[in-house]
């Protein structure tokens, strides 16, 4: 049978299709940013005049199992709801509720950093728009500390069939009140990442501990030769850098409520043009041109409730 590595890795896929009433998407042309940089802008979806904030920290915090756990712990729970034993899957659910928000809360204190909510929407919308799975679970790696795994906020993949290449996508998520420091600061840590040499380590970890339940023997082979500098698939890997700017964005006071979602859109459509347009120099004038960009754009109400509402969640203590 022929080996269709495509198609296997594109089996680890969540279904993010249900998040679309709390997700809008906006398009654009980015062929000013040329062929190694992509824009991508997404927004809370509105009700009533008002974005749907809370509903949509809810959604989010929902995903924290899949994205800090390995799919081999959550397969069990599954099994038992496919055997019609909800009790057991309810129970072994819970139990993993639990254990990955201990692991999130665990891992950003170890960082000393706050446990906003990006990292897991830069899962989402990189697994959801770029159809690229996770392949490393991070957050789980992260809490043990023997590992250095100082790097990425995430780490994802997919395969081209037709291009016989290997995508790989080191993610990045940075928040701050103005879209311009969340976006030199993201440049920032990808300029450092580069510079001080952990794309190599990066690899190791894809390498060794890429979380490939079910994937077939012959297609974990092939996959590991992409990362092998002794094979010739190896060079067809393409790296880039998937990185969420969360940034603040309101309405003018007096906005009516019937006109908010299509003046919201305009405005960000606006704001979104001109980042199209000087995102490219910006990238130069860092010495980042040889890099692949993803950016997701996503406005938020307020970055620091961005962080406290998703924090209190999922059970963050208060300190």
């Amino acid at each position: 049978m022929k080996l269709d590595l495509g198609l296997q890795i594109s089996a680890l896929l969540g279904d993010f299709t249900k998040l679309a009433p709390r997700i809008k998407h906006l398009t654009f042309n980015t062929d000013a940013c040329g062929d190694r940089i992509e824009v991508r802008c997404s927004y809370i979806s509105f009700r009533d005049g008002q974005p749907t904030f809370g509903d949509f920290i809810d959604t989010v915090a929902e995903h924290i199992i899949p994205f800090c756990l390995p799919r081999n712990e959550i397969r069990g729970a599954q099994n038992e709801l496919s055997q019609g034993d909800h009790v057991t899957a309810g129970r072994i659910m819970m139990r993993l509720s639990e254990k990955a928000r201990a692991l999130f809360i665990k891992a950003k204190k170890g960082s000393h950093r706050s446990g906003e909510a990006g990292e897991i929407v830069l899962y989402i919308l990189t697994e959801w728009l770029l159809q690229a799975p996770q392949i490393v679970s991070k957050m789980y790696l992260k809490t043990n500390n023997q590992m250095p795994v100082h790097g990425t906020d995430g780490i994802h993949a997919r395969y081209d069939n037709k291009a016989k290449r290997l995508h790989l996508y080191w993610g990045e998520s940075k928040a701050h009140v103005k879209m311009a420091t969340a976006l030199s600061s993201s440049l920032d840590s990808v300029k450092e990442f580069i510079t001080d040499g952990h794309d190599k380590r990066e690899i190791e970890i894809v390498a060794t501990y890429s979380d490939f339940d079910n994937l077939d023997e012959d297609s974990k082979e092939a996959f590991l030769r992409y990362l092998d500098p002794y094979a010739e698939e190896s060079n067809e890997r393409v790296v880039t850098h998937s990185c969420l700017l969360v940034f603040e964005f309101s309405l003018p006071k007096g906005t009516k409520p019937e006109d908010a979602e299509e003046q919201f859109k305009k405005l960000t459509r606006d704001t979104v043009e001109h980042f199209i347009t000087s995102i490219k120099k910006t990238v130069e004038d860092k010495g980042l041109a040889p890099q692949r960009f993803e950016f997701f754009l996503l406005p938020v109400p307020s970055v620091q409730e961005f962080r406290d509402k998703f924090q209190e969640k999922i059970g963050w203590p208060n300190d």
